[in-house]
């Protein structure tokens, strides 16, 4: 007999057995997300996620509202960034094809900030799904869209982390999307030619990392699998979101 993960460490845990669901308000959820996890997967297992989803939403675009001058900036560091690298690797792109391509992406980057974190949650909600569905877990993609929602509470805190950090410090430095970050990308050289390597400290970030293993824990409840082979999965769906970063 397993121990179920999140309670003393006497108590048994059967998967295949489903937990009674416990009333809750979403109040409730997003404070005990921090310290009982699989207590909020266990009691929202068949609930919806579009209450949850919407109280997230709503909070990540008032942060990036907040900090839009300085994510504006960053991309400015990173486009130049990029532009000079593609223009001394083709002659023929010229400032003023640059200039363009620079306004028309600003614009559409300043759109998807605001709605960042649904459009996030739903495609890794995917991922989730399909490498799920592989396993002995068996999950709904509205339980995927759920496990992904919660897990990115804990991204709230880090908005809110950074919004202080701006608070506090000479933003004219602020020239990478790492600089804020709380990975080891954060002491790097953002001009640094090993663009992989960087990009891939920049996914050992603290959140980051937070966020997998409570993608982990739901699945395990969810799924009614062994916690460990919950996290197992998470580990795979991390390093495949992780990918892009080898090219």
């Amino acid at each position: 007999m397993e121990t179920r993960p999140g309670t003393d460490s006497g108590a048994g845990y059967d998967p295949s057995v489903a937990s009674a669901p416990e009333k809750s308000s979403l109040v409730e959820d997003f404070i005990d997300i921090f310290y009982a996890p699989t207590t909020v997967f266990a009691r929202r297992e068949k609930s919806g996620f579009w209450a949850h989803l919407l109280v997230v939403s709503v909070i990540a675009a008032l942060f990036a509202f907040a900090n839009r001058s300085v994510f504006d900036q960053i991309f400015d560091a990173e486009f130049q960034r990029g532009a000079a690298k593609a223009m001394a690797g083709n002659p023929q792109i010229t400032a003023d094809m640059m200039a363009t391509q620079r306004n028309i992406s600003s614009k559409i980057a300043g759109f998807f900030q605001y709605i960042g974190a649904p459009m996030l949650i739903f495609v890794v909600a995917v991922l989730v799904w399909f490498v799920v569905r592989f396993t002995k877990a068996r999950i709904t993609y509205q339980q995927a869209v759920l496990i992904m929602t919660l897990a990115f509470v804990p991204r709230l805190i880090q908005y809110l982390l950074t919004t202080v950090q701006m608070l506090f410090m000479d933003t004219a430095a602020v020239t990478s999307m790492h600089t804020l970050s709380f990975s080891p990308a954060r002491f790097m050289d953002p001009d640094t030619p090993n663009r992989v390597l960087l990009g891939l400290m920049g996914r050992l970030d603290l959140f980051t990392i937070w966020a997998t293993i409570l993608i982990g824990i739901g699945i395990a409840v969810m799924g009614k699998v062994p916690k460990a082979r919950g996290l197992m999965f998470a580990g795979i769906i991390w390093l495949v979101a992780s990918l892009p970063l080898l090219r």
